[in-house]
């Protein structure tokens, strides 16, 4: 093992305590004040890309400017397609399909109604025709 001598000549351990306690207290605040630092130098290299600044705010209001237009188009869609849908006293498509119902409702009970005076009559016939006679199936002996 070496001997102090060696490693620090006529250096006394006093000293050396000072300068490793010195080097201690700034690696301390080198990693205490590492995340300033690191922000400090994020901000040196944002600064010379604030010149384009304008010009994406520029176009920024017109991208916004061109989502208001088409967010009135589509509120005004929005509205007529809700004035469709929905029952408004005769002028709806809603309303117009409910009359179509009830119209075709209509139609299938005269239908229905036809179909069951035509069964009566098909019966009636049937019950006033005569029948020919059924002469009995008699086997061969």
């Amino acid at each position: 093992m070496p001997d102090w001598g060696a490693l620090f000549g006529d250096t006394p351990a006093a000293e050396v305590a000072v300068w490793l306690f010195a080097a201690f207290i700034v690696v301390s605040l080198l990693i205490k004040v590492w995340p300033f630092l690191s922000k400090l130098v994020a901000l040196g290299n944002a600064l010379p890309s604030l010149t384009a600044l304008p010009a994406f705010m520029a176009r920024t209001d017109e991208t916004l400017a061109a989502q208001t237009k088409t967010m009135a188009a589509h509120d005004l869609k929005i509205s007529e397609i809700h004035h469709e849908v929905n029952y408004n006293n005769g002028s709806s498509v809603k309303d117009a399909v409910e009359r179509v119902e009830l119209g075709v409702k209509g139609l299938y009970d005269r239908v229905d109604a036809s179909d069951a005076a035509a069964d009566l009559l098909h019966k009636d016939i049937e019950d006033t025709r005569p029948h020919p006679p059924t002469i009995p199936f008699a086997p061969k002996e």
